[in-house]
């Protein structure tokens, strides 16, 4: 019994330390500015600020990432929609006065 609980915790940690990089590994634009990042839990979650317009963020994500599955918003916001590593990302962009706010959330 004790060596079950052992395995199932050290599956549960395994699992969750590999989910946690996930949104590490997400590619970020070179200038990106980090404000909050938040790998240890779930859901994972970074954002941050860059000075680029809303449609340069999306083309950077498109080269990386591909084509969103879904994408929904206008040039003052967007949201992109991925499944990256077999789970859901969906990356919000802001236009704010002269920056574009960023966040990335992996489910």
């Amino acid at each position: 019994m004790k060596t079950l609980a052992f395995l199932i915790i050290l599956l549960c940690t395994l699992s969750f330390n590999v989910l946690s990089q996930n949104v590490t590994e997400i590619p970020l634009p070179e200038e990106f500015v980090t404000t909050m990042d938040v790998a240890g839990e779930y859901p994972m979650v970074r954002t941050g600020y860059l000075t680029d317009s809303i449609s340069d963020i999306a083309r950077f994500y498109q080269q990386k990432l591909g084509e969103p599955l879904k994408t929904s918003g206008n040039n003052t916001y967007r949201t992109l929609f991925y499944n990256y590593q077999e789970h859901k990302v969906r990356i919000s962009l802001y236009r704010r006065s002269y920056v574009t706010e960023v966040s990335i959330m992996v489910e």
